[in-house]
């Protein structure tokens, strides 16, 4: 960059991405962590410093990524909002304008919509299977063919929703 050096950059700029800075000059490395930088590579560097970099900026995305989902939600039932532990969720059901969430300890009727529930619920934990059902990925019992058996329940796998799941579950084995 002719103009800007990639210091002046960050300075000038409210960058929130993780930054790596690669360069072959030393006194820049003090400015850089100023600016909050993931990591400084004097150059030349070798290919293991270079991904011993880039493995701290994943293990720093999946850590926040975790911070950003709470571990429970609220969910509006009659006149008051519930509060659901997203690791007590067996599944959720359609049951055309209300939505049953199948927990532990209890079932809870809502009327939020699955594309709510998509939004606050990561997809890692719980996914959508079916137009009528979003399961929890670690109460499954079985899955043979399309059926996922959790709780005792047989769930339809929908041919829209099949290849997601099934990769999510080839991720997770």
């Amino acid at each position: 960059m002719d103009e800007l050096s990639g210091i002046e950059l960050l300075e000038s700029t409210k960058i929130t991405s993780q930054v790596i800075i690669t360069t072959a000059y030393q006194e820049y490395a003090l400015k850089g962590y100023e600016l909050r930088i993931a990591d400084y590579l004097l150059k030349p560097f070798t290919f293991n410093r270079f991904l011993q970099a880039v493995n701290r900026i994943q293990e720093n995305i999946i850590y926040r990524s975790a911070e950003s989902h709470p571990d429970f939600l609220f969910v509006k039932t009659g006149n008051r909002l519930e509060k659901v532990m997203l690791n007590e969720i067996i599944y959720i059901e359609g049951m055309r304008d209300y939505r049953r969430i199948h927990t532990l300890s209890k079932k809870i009727m809502t009327l939020q919509n699955f594309s709510e529930f998509e939004k606050l619920i990561p997809s890692n934990l719980i996914c959508r299977v079916h137009k009528s059902f979003m399961v929890a990925l670690n109460k499954i019992e079985s899955i043979e063919r399309n059926r996922i058996i959790i709780a005792g329940q047989l769930i339809p796998v929908s041919e829209t929703y099949k290849e997601s799941f099934f990769q999510l579950i080839n991720n997770k084995a």
